[in-house]
């Protein structure tokens, strides 16, 4: 994509709409909007819409705008999102040229469609070429930094933060800020020394701290941002307000203290820091607040409201008002507090937003996908709620952008992402994606000049190429267009005369066709996008495979994937570009050939491993147990432990066990009834000697079934393992133990794990639950590797700052809400195991003696229910 340079400044152009029934004060106000940035536009139409009494907003794009409900969806994309364009085609004497072909090609929408890009994916993990990088300049115009702007990161990480970003400007796409300051301790968003000074209840370093942050972070981006979320998620998370305001902030009810966090003082402040660093430095950036929940939940709309509106009186109009939209499917009434379901239609969706479209700022949704894994019926649904969330937003007059939070599932915070699996295939989703952002809502029209010399069509606002064709000439201009209300006018001089002969040029032949990746059933390519050389506009590019039309992608897409395909075959791939009067360029052709077959398949969600990539390899020399900390920190967290012996016996024994909290070293819950199928690969001693080999599932003494093979030889062996097949309690899985026994010297291969959780520690990670419903976080890389000493469903479990301390050494423990998403914590109460109690979501001690002490948190929910964690802490 190329970079959509009125994007945002499309705000700074619209001169006429806030002033067109205004009095003459009104009219001098408007008349001044041209020279302004975005900042000073919003002010100043917000005060002519006061002088012309249209109330405390403006209508046009720069300020508060609701969605007429009584219009259908498509009714108002059409009156919102599209403006009429009319050619006008002269000859150098200014004579008109009628019968002209004319073709509108769009280049690029004024709308923001972005995701959430990983510095350290992009950065350490990803190369020129790849998926990575590939898709995001292809599918998005617009980005924001899922971790690396934010506070501790960037302070430790700049270069990093700064090496992605530059990439990202570099292929065109404008760059939203995340964020100035974000009140959660546990995810790497506070520095240390920050830390400290909140558990110190030192208020004066918490400001001046904040403050020169707020003032660093935007003055070294400068213009090169679109806009700062200077707080996020102020309603859920304010750890730096708690250091400030100590008790007078209830953090069991926080709505009910002294000090509201969402209404606080301090949060104005920020606010009031943001813009005179912006205006001081003469920056062109709007200033946003963002959050979660909106959607679905009854409790938000007041608290969101009541934040917005004490922002705007006490510290600065707000430019964006973010929704986070993490969409779930649960269980109850949509717009309630009890697990409320987010699957909802598009109009219900434009309906929600209007909640918050009336408070002088525009809207964006800001971290869409659908998370909440076995809830979903399907894939499918899930595409559906991405078109009725998308549909939804752009119909909505007040909307500028739709981002979604990461759009691969190899890198997303539940490995739930909208557009890919972790292998790469397609989702159901991409479809709709590309379906509406490049072909339906992606202009592409061609005729002809009437006796006027004008052409007119309607196009989506953005820019586009204008093609002009007579008999003797040919000329392409760009004209952008931004206003949904009224004409954009081009007048195109060329020479010569119209004709009746038509369009018969075919469009060139697509460049630059390669092999971007592929798998044992699927191909993807890539390829250069090309114009139509006559005058009907391009109109799609068709992919073949071995001479066969294989699909049709839009015009405003250059990438495809070729889906069924056998293993280990090679194929032609070919590629043309059709334009609107049907005439079809040559094919550009590409060979590629499939990957081996992946020996079986892991589950539902391609996650399997590549054939020979192994997670883990270990030799048995027939006499020795592996131990403990053979495999370490390996993909699926899990851990190896020693066959219950001396360690010396005739056989090797290998034992792979899982608990309830996930698999051993990790920190994921996720029941294994999610994925009963594990795919190993076995061979004999590598000098020759054949040997048995036996996988037993069973419990700690029972063995409930085998596998054995007693022809497994030099060249590895597949065996599959059916635990639900075998008899295992898949809704216990504390009763499943995996060992492999082996006569002779061997070795076992764990190359595809079915029974698969994120990987904790390391890697982008997890971005964490944020109460309810879930946003973003920190990388795994910073992550712990988890305490719990309790099993089954927990509403808090222990997050305490070592597990490890001397005597009189402070230790500290912080609480992670683990309650489901249709609850919340009543109360909390802490044994810190050496006679001392406490309350609320934090604790602290020291320990006078040396020992093992076992420290307790008790969580109520708001049904009353509670559950007991506990974590030991060894001191020395």
């Amino acid at each position: 994509m190329t970079n959509d340079d009125t994007h945002e400044t499309g705000e700074t152009e619209r001169t006429d709409t806030a002033a067109t029934d205004a009095s003459a004060d009104g009219d001098e106000v408007a008349a001044a909007l041209a020279s302004m940035d975005r900042r000073d536009y919003l002010k100043a139409s917000l005060a002519a819409a006061a002088m012309a009494g249209l109330g405390g907003a403006a209508s046009g794009t720069a300020a508060a705008e609701t969605a007429d409900t009584s219009k259908t969806v498509d009714e108002r994309i059409q009156e919102h999102r599209a403006g009429d364009l009319e050619v006008v085609v002269e000859n150098p004497d200014g004579s008109a040229v009628s019968g002209a072909e004319v073709s509108v090609s769009q280049q690029e929408h004024a709308f923001g469609f972005g995701t959430a890009v990983n510095a350290d994916t992009l950065i350490n993990q990803s190369g020129e070429g790849d998926n990575y990088r590939q898709y995001i300049p292809e599918l998005f115009n617009k980005a924001v930094m899922e971790n690396r702007h934010k506070w501790d990161f960037f302070e430790n990480e700049r270069a990093l933060a700064d090496e992605a970003t530059d990439w990202i400007l570099d292929q065109g796409l404008d760059m939203r800020g995340h964020v100035c300051l974000w009140g959660r301790e546990d995810v790497a968003a506070i520095p240390a020394d920050v830390n400290t000074a909140i558990d110190d209840n030192d208020a004066e370093t918490i400001r001046d701290r904040s403050m020169a942050h707020i003032e660093e972070i935007i003055t070294h981006y400068g213009d090169d941002f679109t806009e700062w979320e200077v707080v996020n998620e102020a309603m859920h998370a304010y750890q730096m307000q708690i250091g400030v305001y100590g008790d007078q902030i209830d953090t069991e009810e926080p709505w009910t203290g002294e000090v509201v966090p969402w209404t606080s003082q301090l949060l104005a402040d920020w606010y009031d820091e943001a813009e005179s660093v912006i205006d001081e430095n003469d920056l062109d950036l709007g200033i946003a607040v963002n959050d979660f929940n909106q959607f679905p939940y009854a409790y938000t709309d007041s608290r969101y409201e009541s934040e917005i509106d004490h922002i705007n009186s006490n510290a600065v109009q707000l430019d964006t008002v973010g929704l986070q939209a993490h969409v779930a499917a649960r269980t109850g009434e949509f717009n309630s507090n009890s697990s409320p379901d987010g699957r909802i239609d598009a109009g219900q969706v434009a309906a929600e937003m209007n909640k918050w479209a009336d408070h002088g700022a525009r809207l964006k949704i800001t971290e869409f996908d659908t998370y909440n894994g076995s809830d979903w019926n399907s894939d499918e649904e899930r595409a559906q709620m991405l078109e009725n969330y998308l549909r939804g937003a752009f119909s909505h007059p007040g909307c500028d952008d739709f981002i979604m939070w990461g759009f691969w599932d190899g890198r997303h915070w539940e490995n739930e992402a909208p557009l890919f699996y972790q292998d790469w295939s397609q989702k159901p989703a991409y479809d709709v994606w590309t379906g509406l952002v490049y072909d339906e809502w992606w202009t592409d029209d061609s005729g002809t000049t009437d006796g006027s010399g004008a052409y007119a069509t309607t196009a989506f606002l953005g820019d586009h190429e204008v093609t002009v064709s007579t008999d003797s000439a040919e000329t392409t201009e760009t004209v952008s267009v931004s206003e949904a209300s009224g004409t954009t006018t081009v007048t195109v001089t060329v020479e010569g005369d119209g004709g009746e002969t038509g369009d018969t040029q075919p469009p060139s032949v697509p460049e630059t066709l390669s092999v971007s990746s592929t798998t044992d059933s699927t191909v993807t390519v890539t390829w250069d996008g090309v114009s139509d050389n006559g005058s009907s506009g391009l109109s799609a590019y068709v992919v073949w495979v071995d001479g066969t039309e294989d699909q049709t992608v839009g015009a405003g897409m250059t990438t495809a994937t070729v889906e069924g395909l056998s293993p280990e075959t090679s194929y032609t791939v070919g590629v043309t570009a059709v334009d609107g009067a049907g005439n079809e360029s040559d094919a550009a052709t590409v060979s590629a050939t499939t990957a081996a077959s992946d020996d079986g398949d892991d589950g539902d969600d391609g996650t399997d491993q590549p054939a020979g990539d192994a997670l883990v390899v270990h030799e048995f020399d027939g006499n020795a147990y592996p131990g403990s900390n053979d495999l370490g920190n390996w993909a699926d967290g899990g851990s190896f432990a020693n066959g219950g012996g001396s360690g010396e016996v005739a056989d090797g024994a290998l034992r792979l066990e899982y608990d309830n909290a996930g698999w051993m070293g990790s920190n994921v819950a996720r029941s294994i009834a999610d994925r009963p199928t594990l795919h190993l690969r076995v061979r004999g001693d590598s000098g020759g000697e054949e040997s048995d080999f036996t996988v037993q599932v069973g419990g700690a003494s029972d063995v409930l079934a085998t596998v054995t093979d007693d022809t497994i030889g030099t060249e590895w062996s597949t065996v599959t393992v059916d635990l639900e097949a075998m008899g295992a309690d898949l809704d216990n899985p504390q009763s499943v133990r995996l060992n492999f026994w082996q006569g002779a010297s061997g070795a076992v291969e764990i190359d595809r794990i079915a029974l698969r959780g994120p990987d904790a520690g390391s890697g982008d990670g997890s971005d964490g639950s944020d109460g309810s419903d879930g946003s973003d976080g920190s990388d795994g890389s910073d992550g712990s590797d988890g305490d719990s000493g309790s099993s089954g469903d927990l509403i808090a479990e222990i997050d305490p700052s070592a597990t490890a301390a001397s005597v009189g050494e402070r230790v500290t423990f912080r609480v992670t809400d683990t309650t489901d998403s249709g609850h919340w914590i009543d109360s909390l109460s802490w044994s810190l195991g050496n006679g001392e109690s406490a309350s609320g979501w934090y604790a602290e001690t020291t320990y006078d003696a040396a020992g093992t002490y076992a420290v307790e948190l008790t969580a109520t929910n708001d049904e009353g229910a509670s559950t007991t964690d506990t974590v030991e802490i060894t001191i020395a």
